[in-house]
């Protein structure tokens, strides 16, 4: 294969990689949305049952703190895989389809 031929098969790659990207970036957005929508869910349960256990009488406050205790770590395991994704996916875009990356270094 010449040069000029080695030159066309990767521009080739790279357009198919283009836009193999651009779909992966679509569904992870809407992962991440999906995930973003769970996190503030759970931290509004937290919020509802810490509020709902000021109210009560010893020995039910406990359960209800509880309850906001275990949604609030829910909401916080979420705000770390949402963080953990987006790194990810800034760190797979930063990288050259030929093992380098963004800045020339070889993986």
């Amino acid at each position: 294969m010449g040069t000029p031929a080695i030159g066309r098969e990767l521009g080739k790659q790279s357009l198919v990689r283009r836009r193999w990207e651009k779909l992966m970036d679509a569904s992870t957005e809407n992962i991440l949305e999906f995930l973003e929508q769970n996190e503030k869910w759970w931290e509004q349960a937290a919020v509802t049952c810490e509020r709902t256990a000021a109210d009560l009488a010893h020995g039910e406050k406990e359960v209800w703190q509880l309850m906001g205790a275990v949604y609030r770590e829910r909401a916080e395991k979420h705000a770390q895989i949402i963080e953990r994704l987006r790194q990810d996916g800034d760190r797979a875009r930063s990288q050259d389809p030929r093992g380098l990356e963004s800045d020339g270094a070889r993986r």
